[in-house]
């Protein structure tokens, strides 16, 4: 197994600082950029491609705990509902669009 490295804005800051970014480094100080902006400047990171919600929010429920998705679903039950009750319909119309006539 392989050791990972944790790569919060401390890892970045150094990275930066050890590689002689002080233009950045100052930049950060005065507020003017962020560790993340920095790091892209830098070419430590690719921007991620923006995602659709969609796949945010089945990032985000993937990796909740049972309480977390528990409460979501009470939360957004008529969200959910609605849109299930409105797929399980297309659906329906849909099979029986692709019925032979008789």
């Amino acid at each position: 197994m392989t050791d990972t490295i944790k790569r919060d804005n401390s890892y970045w800051l150094h990275r930066l600082g050890r590689d002689g970014r002080d233009d950045l480094l100052k930049m950060i100080d005065d507020g003017d950029i962020t560790v993340y902006r920095a790091s892209l400047a830098a070419g430590y990171r690719k921007k991620r491609a923006a995602t659709s919600r969609a796949d945010q929010i089945s990032y985000h429920y993937s990796r909740a705990d049972l309480a977390e998705k528990r409460r979501f679903i009470i939360e957004n039950w008529e969200s959910v509902a609605r849109i299930v009750t409105a797929l399980v319909k297309q659906k329906r119309e849909s099979e029986e669009a692709q019925k032979p006539i008789e």
